[in-house]
């Protein structure tokens, strides 16, 4: 399924299907040597199938779990090109990695890399709610530097090591990288109402900020409809502090298998999106992330679309004294 149309290229999502040829694509092309094994990167060596498959899961391949990893294809007139991979959304430092391959050296040199960087990074700001990306080349790596130099990738001023303790990010691949973000500017947080269409707040709790595992999630309509659902599978051992003072206290209790949640769920947002265009509101990507949780699947059903808007807090803390509500409730 094709996700973005960029002017010379689109992006589709993969499948299982896909995974030995891009394998192919990434250790058996002639483009290989420039990034993995020796003589020129001995510190990264050429993974097997096997290798290549347990760093690169199914689910990275099938979707099922997006905020956890996607790859993705590069097509190109028609030809499948390359692949592009984005790592877990970290919605907490707003950060996430990507990685790029093309399958050939007669791909490089137009600029079909950086534009299906900056395709993935735009769809992924508008879909998922982050803003910050991330690449970590080798420096030896020219043609890839310039490439995401293209993309609007900088250097940060920072010391590479105190970027990796302060986001937590994974141990780099090489000896040299490079770290190299493209930081996308924070939407406008505004929303104006269309006429005939139903918009959504959405709300979701979840035990903690760096490992969320959905509790519940909640849900208004401008058609004066409203949805709750608490979900079973988390745990509250693993549940933030404030997540056990503030949030389980106010729990109702009568948590559903995550299926059923989902289930009922579809159901309600159907209906709306059945009367009329529907668009699903909130503050936060981890409301976004949650979507995803629950409903198991990359898309929202037929009809909806998803829009971040930051709200006013100042607006909740009033609404909430004037009737009376359970913050952090969804």
């Amino acid at each position: 399924m094709t996700i973005v149309v960029g002017s010379r290229l689109t992006l589709r999502r993969s499948t299982l299907l896909d995974r030995p040829r891009i394998h192919e694509w990434v250790t058996h092309s002639d483009l290989t040597a420039n990034t993995l094994g020796a003589p020129l990167y001995p510190e990264r060596p050429v993974p097997t199938i096997d290798e290549f498959s347990a760093d690169f899961v199914n689910a990275h391949f099938e979707g099922t779990r997006p905020f956890s990893g996607r790859v993705l294809v590069i097509v190109a007139g028609g030809e499948d090109i390359g692949c592009i991979f984005h790592g877990p959304v970290d919605l907490l430092n707003d950060v996430v990695e990507l990685d790029i391959w093309l399958a050939e050296k007669r791909w490089t040199g137009r600029g079909l890399g950086s534009e299906a960087l900056v395709l993935l990074a735009d769809w992924m700001q508008a879909n998922y709610g982050v803003n910050r990306f991330l690449v970590r080349p080798s420096r030896r790596n020219v043609r890839a530097l310039r490439a995401m130099r293209r993309a609007g990738f900088r250097e940060t001023d920072l010391a590479a090591s105190e970027v990796i303790e302060k986001l937590h990010l994974r141990p780099g691949n090489y000896v040299d990288e490079l770290l190299l973000f493209r930081i996308l500017p924070v939407p406008a947080a505004t929303l104006i109402p269309q006429p005939n269409h139903i918009y959504v707040f959405v709300d979701s709790e979840f035990t903690s900020l760096r490992t969320p595992e959905l509790i519940s999630i909640g849900a208004v309509a401008t058609d004066s409809t409203a949805f709750y659902c608490e979900v079973k599978g988390w745990s509250v051992e693993r549940s933030s502090d404030f997540v056990k003072q503030i949030v389980v206290p106010l729990l109702d209790g009568d948590a559903v298998p995550l299926p059923l949640a989902a289930e009922a769920f579809s159901a309600w947002l159907d209906e709306r999106a059945g009367r009329a265009p529907t668009t699903i509101v909130s503050d936060s990507g981890y409301d976004r992330w949650a979507l995803t949780e629950l409903l198991g699947r990359e898309d929202l059903p037929s009809g909806i679309d998803w829009k971040r808007v930051p709200i006013s807090y100042e607006a909740l803390d009033d609404a909430t004294k004037e009737f009376n509500l359970r913050r952090h409730h969804a």
